[in-house]
């Protein structure tokens, strides 16, 4: 698939309770962690880039000088799925006919492996493999879109995607930041990470 095909939605709509403040503002090597993968998709030359953020989220002005249209979750409570009913609508909106979904709390995503993702999508969802687990970034064919709008709760497409085919990222790329103790370790990515953001 081309990426211009593709629609790239960070999810950031997140309470981020184990982290007990504002986690995607905090500051990892001098810009905010929740920018630090969106502002490297923001160079591919996608049919939409998208952010789901809570309404008035400090966060969302940055994404949209980024050039990210915003899907406001206005219901942060209903979960990790809230959000992905709000990318499939966002997206809709859009030509796209896939949908690539990331976490804004997964800082070290690398823009190689996202395009390898959208290079290797042939019409079934492909997802990220950590050489254990499936997880995101993962794209979703328009065809599939429906099953995440079916998704409940906070588990997201978690049951989606352990069914899904997969390509293995770099190590360490797939990291997320769930506490202040993980931004705390996260500060020496891999080597191999683009610093440079």
């Amino acid at each position: 698939m081309d990426t211009q095909d593709v629609a790239i939605v960070v999810l950031a709509a997140g309470n981020a309770r184990r982290f007990g403040s504002d986690k995607l503002m905090a500051d990892l090597d001098g810009s905010p962690l929740g920018l630090r993968a969106a502002a490297q998709m923001a160079q591919l030359n996608a049919a939409a880039h998208i952010a789901v953020c809570q309404p008035e989220a400090p966060i969302a002005p940055h994404y949209l000088k980024l050039g990210y249209t915003l899907a406001e979750n206005r219901h942060a409570e209903r979960g990790l799925s809230g959000s992905l009913h709000l990318a499939v609508e966002a997206a809709a909106q859009t030509e796209a006919q896939a949908l690539l979904i990331l976490l804004a709390d997964m800082p070290f995503v690398q823009t190689s492996h996202v395009a390898a993702l959208i290079a290797g999508c042939d019409g079934e969802i492909l997802a990220s493999s950590d050489g254990i687990q499936s997880m995101p970034p993962a794209i979703f064919p328009r065809a599939a879109w429906s099953r995440l709008l079916e998704t409940e709760g906070d588990a997201g497409a978690r049951h989606i995607l352990a069914c899904a085919h997969t390509l293995a990222a770099p190590e360490g790329s797939l990291r997320d930041i769930d506490t202040p103790d993980d931004l705390a370790a996260s500060k020496a990515p891999p080597l191999g990470l683009d610093r440079s953001l």
